[in-house]
């Protein structure tokens, strides 16, 4: 793999791997062999894996396995029987020996042993607990994002739609899950128990040994599903591409940088910097909000206090929204994974193309309020950030993850960090 990505992806991983994850965006294949597989994948699709093997371990249990129920049969003969361990089968004849008056014969029973089922039982019930956990994360995620995928463009709409089919497939998957549990319930006719010790005799058939040669990985997931899944499927797993998972990887550090200079925030942050939202940051009683990839529009109003003017809709990555002296401001930070100066140079447009939806006085007279800077951040080898302008409003943080030097960044937070408590404390 390029050494750039590997670079975003082993530091993202760190964070969260979920981060590793397409959300919003269009993908592209990467190779799985350094176990990049985000968590939330790796358990739909083990839990795809289990309730797709279902059928056919039925069907062999029945129809090809010989682990069928037994039946303790007591017989006065010896044949095809072996001793008795119960002390009333033995009786004393009349050279004081003690003899076997009943031997124990083991017959077989035309059903299926249950032992086998209710360890299924269990393998389901673990999927089920860890399904709830990240669906009820993942929702919350989707949900929020929402709120900020406003718009009537065509981006916004397949947005809204690709966040519903996120939701659609863990309610899918959770239906898989209880379509399984009642296909074993109905093949047993009884309340199967789940039991948490493999089942003694195991099952000998094929998918039977398949499945106890990936159970470990199904009962332990946070430290076998990635390579388990690796293994499993001999494919790849898709994630963002390389300009969002640098989005991401911007962001993440954005959010190191606010928290070295005491901002803390109460919620996760990690589902807007996987599907978009807010991350509120708080200190001196201070509040420093960041929309992660707010989608602007002329006709709706964003819950971050700004629209859209001049064009439709507009689509920043990262809007840091501060005390200011009439209101609120802003500060806006797009990567872009090229070091292309016109490229760089172009995301001064969010200076004329967003503004507050209110006012600020001058003098007595109103106002517009645009935001007071925005920058680009890209991979650049060098030390120090780079002006586009005289008075600072537009320029480049040099952000490469092969040649990391946090300083740049960090004086550039500063400066928002400074801004917002002297506007926010009223110490100016």
């Amino acid at each position: 793999m390029n050494p750039f990505i590997q670079q975003l992806v082993d530091d993202l991983k760190t964070f969260s791997s979920e981060l590793l994850l397409p959300g919003l965006h269009a993908t592209q294949q990467v190779s799985t062999d350094m176990g990049t597989v985000a968590s939330t994948t790796a358990l739909l699709k083990s839990i795809d894996f289990l309730t797709g093997l279902i059928p056919q371990l039925l069907t062999e249990l029945q129809t090809i396995d010989g682990t069928h129920k037994v039946m303790l049969h007591y017989t006065p003969s010896p044949k095809r029987a072996t001793f008795s361990h119960r002390a009333s089968d033995y009786q004393i004849d009349a050279a004081k020996r003690l003899l076997p008056a009943h031997w124990l014969c083991i017959l077989p029973v035309d059903e299926i042993d249950n032992r086998p089922l209710c360890w299924l039982v269990h393998l389901l019930d673990l999927q089920q607990t860890a399904l709830k956990k990240v669906k009820t994360r993942t929702i919350k995620y989707i949900d929020d994002s929402l709120l900020t995928q406003q718009g009537d463009s065509s981006y916004a709409e397949n947005d809204r739609a690709t966040l519903l089919n996120m939701r659609t497939r863990l309610e899918d998957t959770q239906t898989k899950l209880e379509h399984a549990r009642i296909t074993l319930h109905r093949k047993a006719q009884i309340k199967l128990v789940a039991c948490l010790n493999l089942p003694h005799p195991y099952p000998r058939a094929s998918s039977w040994v398949c499945l106890r040669r990936f159970a470990q990985q199904l009962i332990q997931p946070k430290e076998y599903l990635p390579s388990f899944l690796h293994n499993l499927l001999h494919g790849t797993v898709e994630i963002a591409d390389t300009p969002y998972l640098y989005q991401r990887w911007c962001g993440v550090k954005l959010l190191s940088a606010f928290e070295s200079l005491g901002w803390i925030w109460h919620d996760d942050p990690i589902g807007a910097l996987f599907l978009g939202g807010e991350v509120r940051l708080y200190q001196v009683d201070v509040e420093v909000s960041i929309w992660i990839e707010p989608r602007l529009s002329r006709h709706h109003a964003h819950p971050s206090g700004f629209i859209c003017k001049e064009v439709t809709e507009t689509h920043p990555d990262y809007l840091i929204v501060t005390p200011g002296h009439s209101g609120i401001d802003a500060f806006i930070l797009d990567p872009t994974t090229t070091a292309d100066p016109e490229i760089r140079h172009s995301k001064a447009k969010y200076l004329d193309t967003i503004e507050s939806t209110t006012m600020a006085n001058i003098a007595g007279i109103p106002v517009v309020r645009n935001p007071l800077r925005s920058w680009s951040a890209a991979p650049l080898h060098t030390p120090h950030c780079e002006l586009d302008d005289s008075d600072g409003r537009t320029g480049t943080i040099p952000m490469h993850p092969l040649d990391w030097t946090p300083s740049p960044l960090m004086n550039w937070v500063r400066d928002v960090h400074n801004y917002a408590l002297a506007w926010g404390t009223g110490k100016i």
